[in-house]
């Protein structure tokens, strides 16, 4: 049976929820979709939002596709003596990115950047955990 891929329409429906859970929040964010290898499906950068954001939204979505595990996961590994983890090739193991799962198979990746550490990490993890494609 072949795996399902995050398809453009799903891009847009996660990027969508993305951006109207952080209006709900208050935060002006730039929000990434990526597909499991890692290519931009989707991208908003919303008024206001801080300059830097958005490229390092897109840092947050590829290492979540990448390693197949959210940045705060990462992060937190990183802080408990397993800092090796901070050299493996384009981590950015901080908080606000989250895998797109379809069942077992890994089919995305969601970053967020531009509140804090807590917010960034609760609407990715939000959206792409809530995704059913």
């Amino acid at each position: 049976m072949p795996r399902e891929i995050l398809s453009s329409a799903g891009a847009k429906s996660l990027l969508n929820a993305a951006e109207a859970e952080a209006n709900q929040r208050g935060m002006r964010v730039s929000i990434v979709v990526v597909d499991a290898s890692e290519r931009l499906l989707a991208f908003v950068r919303m008024d206001d939002s801080q300059t830097g954001t958005d490229d390092t939204a897109i840092k947050k979505a590829k290492t979540a596709a990448l390693y197949s595990s959210r940045g705060k996961v990462l992060a937190q590994r990183i802080s408990q003596n397993q800092e090796f983890l901070a050299t493996l090739p384009g981590v950015t193991a901080v908080p606000g990115s989250c895998p797109v799962m379809n069942g077992k198979h890994l089919i995305g990746a969601v970053g967020v950047s531009g509140a804090t550490d807590d917010l960034d990490d609760a609407v990715a993890t939000d959206i792409a955990s809530g995704f059913h494609p």
